[in-house]
């Protein structure tokens, strides 16, 4: 019998067999919908797979254990050949280990009804765990929709279809109607948006095909949608055992959640027919991971060095060609990974002092909200090398800056001497009231979107604004100190009552076709007040202005056209202001 198990032809054979069994496992493995037939994991759970297995432990420890009694401890093969036997043993116990005690199982949760069932699918029975999984919360996030838009003028003459998405803002050609589609609701075929036009802003406007909305002479009709692709599913899971405080995990597509030693993760997200949310979840447990990647570890590590050991001439190469084996294999092992940033998927508030060491994501359907007297510290260090610094805020849903007079909220440098980067908004909205940015690379960045800045200061940064689009608003506020106060293409903002000053630059309209207007403000910049660059192809209002550092007579003073094109649009600089407007804060620089 002992020669029957020391057998290097048991071994062989062992081995054959158990990788015809993963083999015809695989091949017949049904799936998780084949409801009572077996499936790939019932292979591994089976005689015709663990006896050839357990056969195999028992022929490893019958070939090595004589084997070990008679080599010399200070062999370097000796150990080579002890590590090659164990880990093969590591890996068949981890395969063992996760065939006899491992599952995957799938159960739908209704939110908000505890329950302890699931369908075990490696056994192929329901069974239940010794807790309760209870869904609190769950929500499905989507893509902005595609609409298409219809307008008519006053004499109910069509004057063009748009194609354009929920959020982001569209113009006419012709005419100074600008228009953004907040939300449509399907079951009402409602579009709530908001409209400027003939010096009117409207905000909350709904349109329907019976009812346009309507803003200046324009009526403004939703013609036709797209259904939204989801962007991602989202539940909050609460596991209860007993003897234990409950715990609360939040789970995402492709970010599972591990509560007693089980991992949980979304496959399914949807409604029944009374409009119940309906949560479905699939459970996996592998004990004998930690052994299998073990063993196989010290496997690929010990065939390596006995393989350099058997022939003496690379015998003094052995120590770094084992320590060049042992870095290649735990590059191979699959390890934890870490997303560099943090991500606010839910309503959040910050006071304080909070200090913005990787970048903060606000995701669409989010709203992160800045108590008055808020400091905010935001690296200039740059760890993930990605090229920018890492103290950076990325906003996709909305942002809620609630300074006051006299309790600002203030973002500045953690970093003595490095600048962080900036406050980047992407189809988003966000109000910010009475707050300082200094020492940024951009203080802020908007594409598209709804921004309104009120009496906000941006000073000491190499750039004071960057814009994109006709959505961001600034009313008394103060641009100063800056390399470049407002640079913007493709649209401009609406600036008012302002001080835009002290600023290499202050206004740079970079290019594209024109749009916002900057009137009532206090201008008087270093170099150029206005710089407009050569592609820039639209008009540019900027009549009603104070230019502090003019002619004396009220005209602009330092204005550099970089256009050669005839049609490349005006610059309107009517009725100059002959004094610093009511409004702007600070005094007038000379």
């Amino acid at each position: 019998m002992t020669r029957f198990l020391s057998s290097t032809k048991l071994t062989i054979a062992l081995c054959l067999l158990l990788a015809a069994g993963g083999i015809a496992g695989s091949l017949l493995y049904r799936g998780n919908t084949a409801f009572a037939k077996p499936s790939t994991f019932n292979v591994f759970r089976s005689p015709l797979f663990l006896l050839p297995a357990g056969l195999l432990v028992l022929n490893i420890l019958f070939c090595v254990v004589p084997r070990l009694r008679v080599m010399p401890a200070a062999n370097p093969r000796t150990w080579a050949f002890a590590g090659l036997h164990l880990g093969l043993l590591l890996l068949a116990a981890g395969l063992s280990l996760d065939g006899l005690s491992g599952f995957v199982g799938t159960q739908y949760f209704p939110v908000g009804a505890p329950y302890s069932g699931y369908h075990n699918w490696r056994t192929g029975k329901d069974e239940a765990f010794p807790f309760d999984v209870e869904v609190t919360d769950a929500d499905v996030r989507f893509h902005p929709r595609n609409l298409q838009v219809g307008v008519k003028d006053a004499a109910g003459k069509k004057v063009g279809l748009f194609v354009v998405r929920e959020g982001i803002p569209f113009s006419m050609p012709k005419g100074d109607l600008v228009v953004t589609p907040r939300t449509f609701d399907v079951e009402r075929k409602e579009l709530l948006l908001d409209a400027k036009a003939g010096g009117r802003a409207a905000t909350g406007l709904t349109a329907s095909a019976d009812l346009p909305a309507a803003i200046a002479g324009y009526a403004i009709v939703p013609v036709s949608f797209a259904d939204p692709e989801p962007s991602d599913y989202v539940a909050k899971v609460r596991f209860t055992a007993p003897g234990r405080s409950p715990e609360e995990k939040t789970l995402r597509v492709n970010h599972p959640a591990t509560f007693a030693g089980i991992s949980f993760c979304i496959v399914g997200l949807n409604r029944d027919r009374f409009g119940n949310m309906i949560v479905g979840l699939q459970m996996t447990r592998e004990p004998g991971a930690p052994l299998f990647w073990f063993g196989a570890l010290l496997f690929g590590i010990s065939l390596v060095t006995h393989l350099l050991l058997k022939n003496v001439k690379y015998a003094a190469s052995t120590g770094a060609a084992v320590g060049a084996s042992l870095l290649l294999l735990l590059c191979l092992i699959p390890a934890p990974s870490h997303a560099f940033g943090v991500v606010i998927d839910r309503n959040t508030t910050w006071e304080g002092e909070v200090r913005v060491t990787e970048p903060v994501t606000v995701e669409k359907g989010a709203i992160l909200t800045i108590r008055p007297g808020t400091i905010i510290a935001l690296s200039g260090e740059d760890r993930d090398r990605d090229g920018y610094a890492d103290g950076y805020l990325l906003v996709f849903g909305e942002l809620r800056v609630e300074g006051e007079k006299g309790s600002p909220v203030r973002f500045g440098r953690l970093t003595p001497g490095k600048p962080w980067q900036e406050v980047f908004f992407k189809d988003a909205r966000a109000s910010i009231r009475h707050a300082v940015f200094e020492g940024a690379a951009w203080a802020l960045h908007i594409h598209d979107g709804d921004v309104r800045v009120e009496g906000a200061v941006l000073r000491g940064n190499e750039g004071g604004a960057r814009m994109k689009g006709s959505g961001a608003a600034f009313a008394r506020c103060v641009i100063a100190g800056n390399g470049i106060g407002l640079r913007f293409w493709d649209g401009g903002p609406t600036v008012s009552a302002s001080a835009i000053e002290g600023n290499g630059t202050g206004l740079f309209y970079r290019e594209g076709t024109g749009g916002g207007k900057i009137t009532g403000n206090r201008i008087a910049n270093r170099e150029w007040d206005v710089k407009i660059g050569e592609w820039a192809a639209g008009d540019l209002d900027l009549s009603g202005n104070y230019w502090g550092a003019g002619d004396g007579a009220g005209n602009p003073g330092r204005v550099r056209d970089y256009r050669e094109r005839k049609d490349a649009g005006k610059v309107v600089f009517d009725r100059p202001l002959t004094a610093s407007p009511p409004g702007v804060p600070g005094e007038p620089t000379r």
